[in-house]
């Protein structure tokens, strides 16, 4: 039976309910799930749902010298490859019981800093972030006061902390590659501004490379502003109005420009695949809603956020070794807009 809600449920509560110790209950809410035998875990669970015991997190982190939160600093929330991310990293920390305080930067140096600072003064015990690169003093400053810190997507190897990613030369080198078999001669690549950010650096300098080891000019790269329409209506047109006949496809680096792409063809009267093939990173809810479907590389984004934070919560329990970068393969999904040339 629920306490009313004017009484306060206490831990005692919860371990008399479940017939345990104090101390059980403790190591069940810290995530020492390994001291616990199933069957325990199981009732102290049950005591907690039914006498809808919330933990006083304020007194807990003052007890442990902990503040029982994670930050996580993204560089744009629209993308839904931050929101497949903070997926993982959220189911990470509800396991180990921890909260999760989510900041969006929109790629600004300035945004980031202050959010920095502000989970600096919640004492977050660690910090998972997509950042800029412009902030690193900062985020250096964060480790050394024994902060974790865990780079997702954009690497900063002069930082020393552990990275989780994709594979970027794997994965570009695969979709590139797959497109020429599909026949196509001209290849256009689309990607956000490349400074500073490694993962579109990454990306850009293998589809260059693959292009040109096979004796084919990469010289359809282009960098957009996407809060500029006009820059890409004009790299398309630079593109698709040229003499040439060639058939041709476009390759979006991510799934934001990927969508802003499809919008301009479709503004343009340009049709997929008839006129032009088109592929890109990310596998977004509508790629295979788009006419037969858009050809992408899907990157296991909730693997990538569970890794990320376990990497924090290893680091919290004493791991001291050298920072790792871990690469994710991305997987290759072929659908209607790249069909095979005649």
């Amino acid at each position: 039976m629920r306490k009313k809600q004017t009484e306060k449920v206490t831990i005692t509560d919860v371990a008399k309910a479940a017939g345990v110790s104090k101390t059980t209950v403790s190591r069940y809410l810290s995530g020492q799930y390994h001291a616990l035998s199933d069957r325990t875990r199981t009732r102290i669970k049950a005591a907690i749902e039914q006498l809808n015991y919330r933990p006083n997190q304020l007194a807990r982190g003052l007890k442990g010298d902990r503040s029982y939160l994670i930050g996580m600093i993204v560089a744009d929330i629209t993308n839904p490859y931050s929101t497949a991310v903070l997926r993982g990293a959220e189911d990470v920390c509800k396991r180990k019981g921890y909260s999760l305080m989510v900041c969006n930067t929109d790629n600004d140096p300035a945004k980031e800093r202050e959010y920095i600072f502000t989970l600096q003064s919640h004492r977050i015990d660690g910090l998972l972030i997509n950042t800029t690169g412009q902030n690193n003093g900062f985020l250096r400053e964060l480790a050394n006061d024994r902060t974790p810190v865990v780079l997702v997507d954009r690497k900063m190897p002069e930082l020393g902390f552990d990275t989780i990613g994709l594979d970027n030369e794997q994965a570009t080198s695969e979709l590139v590659h797959f497109i020429l078999n599909q026949g196509y001669k001209r290849i256009a690549y689309i990607t956000e501004p490349l400074a500073g950010v490694s993962s579109r650096q990454e990306r850009a300098a293998a589809f260059a490379r693959e292009l040109t080891r096979l004796g084919i000019p990469a010289d359809d790269l282009y960098e957009v502003d996407l809060h500029s329409p006009e820059s890409l209506m004009e790299k398309l047109d630079h593109f698709l109005t040229d003499t040439e006949g060639d058939k041709r496809a476009i390759i979006a680096a991510n799934g934001v420009v990927m969508l802003k792409l499809i919008s301009a063809l479709q503004l343009k009267g340009v049709q997929i695949p008839g006129d032009v093939a088109v592929a890109g990173f990310d596998d977004p809810e509508w790629a295979p809603l788009i006419g037969s479907g858009i050809t992408t590389v899907a990157q296991p984004t909730y693997q990538i956020g569970v890794t990320a934070m376990e990497r924090i919560f290893n680091r919290l329990e004493g791991d001291t070794s050298p920072a790792q970068n871990i690469h994710f393969a991305g997987k290759l999904i072929v659908r209607g807009s790249t069909p095979a040339v005649d």
